[in-house]
């Protein structure tokens, strides 16, 4: 059996398709980002209070979040809640991951040495101002690593948006397979663009740990 040569210059002709996915991959995976970052922040934060009910709906939150498949999420979201594609797959994204991300920033404070946070209220701080001036750059500075990994997961997670139609990376691998039978050229191409997208996150975070360690070292 002989095999098919590789033909590159099928990529070209899909060049069009292929930065457009490329583009809505980078918007759905940078605003789930910034989005799950946020809420992950703030219930990390709120989990580590000494309340009660407050602490156990944040728990069920997070168990909730973690073992629900983001594609279930996806699809409840879009077909139940009638989001648009781009919308329900940075909803999904956004949810599903924040959970893991209150998780490592929950770690993050509970490891820092105990009694910071009632000193902070000693010397007249309110609670939010002894969270953001105090507590979370130090939980930042220990979680980065972490926080890495799960914002380059978001970027892999956001391939379940083809599920629905929007034509991300992944998509357009299929679209050019269907039309072309040429299918190992685009999952080459694109899987090097996903690599592209993490390692430039992977930067971003060193160059933020590195910033980190100068402002408190």
């Amino acid at each position: 059996m002989v095999m098919t040569m590789v033909e590159w210059g099928i990529l070209w002709n899909f060049r069009s398709i292929i930065w457009e996915g490329f583009w809505i991959t980078i918007q759905v995976s940078a605003l789930s980002i910034i989005l799950s970052a946020i809420l992950g922040i703030v219930v990390g934060c709120l989990r580590v209070l000494p309340t009660f009910y407050l602490h156990k709906t944040l728990e069920l939150y997070v168990e909730i979040m973690r073992n629900i498949p983001a594609v279930v999420k996806l699809f409840l979201v879009h077909f139940v809640l009638g989001f648009d594609a781009f919308e329900a797959g940075v909803i999904a994204l956004t949810f599903h991951q924040s959970a893991y991300i209150a998780d490592v920033i929950t770690a993050g404070l509970q490891s820092l040495p105990k009694g910071q946070l009632e000193a902070a209220l000693s010397t007249g701080l309110s609670y939010r101002s002894a969270f953001v001036r105090i507590l979370i750059p130090q939980a930042i500075q220990i979680t980065i690593p972490p926080l890495t990994t799960q914002f380059v997961q978001v970027v892999k997670n956001s391939a379940i948006v083809m599920l629905i139609s929007l034509e991300d990376l992944t998509f357009v691998t299929q679209q050019i397979e269907h039309q072309t039978f040429r299918g190992m050229e685009a999952a080459i191409a694109v899987t090097i663009l996903y690599l592209l997208i993490a390692l430039f996150i992977i930067l971003t975070m060193n160059f933020i740990d590195i910033q980190i360690k100068r402002k408190f070292k």
